[in-house]
Order: C-alpha cells, then sequence, then structure tokens
C-alpha cells in the first residue's frame, strides 16, 4: 500500500512481513506481528514519519507494520 493511502479506520490486510530494524516499539508489538491477519488502521507511531502504523488484528492483539506490509482488504 502507498503511504498517502494509509488511513485510521480502513480494514487492512498484512503480507509479507519485512525487518524491523529501525522500528522504535516495545517489544510486545513487534512480537504481535504476523502475516495474513487482517485487522484495522489505528494510527501512525509517532517518531517515524508515517512509515509505521498501529494495526488492530481480529483476535484484539496490536502490531506495529510499515505501510509496505499491509494492503486494503
Amino acid at each position: 500500500m502507498n503511504s498517502n493511502q494509509v488511513k485510521e479506520g480502513i480494514s487492512i490486510k498484512t503480507t509479507a512481513l519485512k525487518s524491523t530494524k529501525g522500528m522504535l516499539v516495545k517489544h510486545e508489538y513487534l512480537a504481535a506481528r504476523k502475516a495474513g491477519a487482517t485487522g484495522i488502521v489505528m494510527g501512525f507511531v509517532p517518531g517515524h514519519g508515517g512509515d509505521v502504523w498501529w494495526i488492530k488484528h481480529e483476535d484484539g492483539s496490536i502490531g506495529a507494520y510499515c505501510f509496505n506490509e499491509f494492503k486494503s482488504n
């Protein structure tokens, strides 16, 4: 997904996961990441220039993903 297409509240599906190097978030949000998950964009992660977003999965867990790791669902 292009970074300018990402908006809070849209339904997404995560794709292939890439490196988390450079993501400055708690380990729990990195550990929650999963390929092929569906969820909702909750907002952007501060300090990452709009590249990293909070995704709330259907099971209620929250992961941090780069905009190129998910697509519109």
